[in-house]
């Protein structure tokens, strides 16, 4: 007898979580949209307990904001926000891209190329590149370096930050041009860590990330 598998059924709570968490992300809810409970679980059919219980999880994470009257929004952040998260970033992601110059297999540095590839052939293909597959690549060559750090809280804490940073990495592209800003400056990061140079490879890196916070400093300023 042949062997096989039973698919598991996916969840409502992790459909309803998925289905959210990428209309912010993708851009679809804006920040300080209302979303309500009954009303997505009416269009989905289901009960409310599993959008409820998506709609905490998102809150947790950051992306979505419950007032003390439950008013649910989509997360509108601040400057502060923006800094401060930037702020640890630089901190944080310079360090791994320090270790991960340090650290990194030929099999590492290789796929670390291919994401760099990737993005490349994006960008080439046409004049309006699809930005959400470039957000994609850009997150995977930022998540790849902290992969390949070797150091396992610094993962932990990024972690926490994951949601938040791939909502302002979608702000963050909202410029034209802005993706090849973004390519050469992964470039220029990824040079240095196949080099093994550590101090420049962090060095790039949290100039990278500065260059990103002064890019959404100008967005904040024109109104989100």
């Amino acid at each position: 007898m042949k062997s096989f598998s039973i698919e598991k059924p996916v969840r409502y709570y992790d459909q309803v979580y998925h289905s959210i968490r990428k209309r912010i992300v993708d851009g679809e809810l804006q920040p300080g949209d209302s979303l309500y409970e009954a009303r997505i679980a009416r269009e989905l059919n289901i009960s409310r307990s599993p959008v409820r219980e998506a709609i905490r999880a998102l809150e947790k994470e950051g992306l979505l904001e419950i007032d003390e009257k439950s008013r649910i929004t989509v997360y509108k952040p601040t400057l502060k926000d923006i800094e401060d998260i930037y702020e640890c970033r630089m901190a944080l992601e310079s360090l791994g891209a320090k270790l991960t110059a340090r650290f990194a297999t030929s099999k590492e540095i290789e796929e670390l190329e291919t994401t760099l590839l990737k993005s490349k052939e994006f960008l080439e293909v046409d004049t309006d590149p699809n930005k959400v597959a470039l957000i994609e690549e850009n997150s995977r060559f930022h998540d790849l370096i902290i992969e390949f750090s070797q150091n396992n809280r610094l993962k932990k804490i990024l972690t926490d930050l994951h949601s938040l940073i791939i909502f302002y990495r979608t702000l963050n592209f909202h410029d034209e041009n802005r993706e090849w800003v973004v390519y050469y400056e992964h470039q220029a990061i990824f040079d240095q860590i196949k080099r093994k140079d550590e101090e420049k490879a962090a060095f790039l890196m949290k100039k990278h990330l500065e260059t990103d916070l002064q890019h959404l400093r100008k967005i904040f300023s024109t109104g989100l």
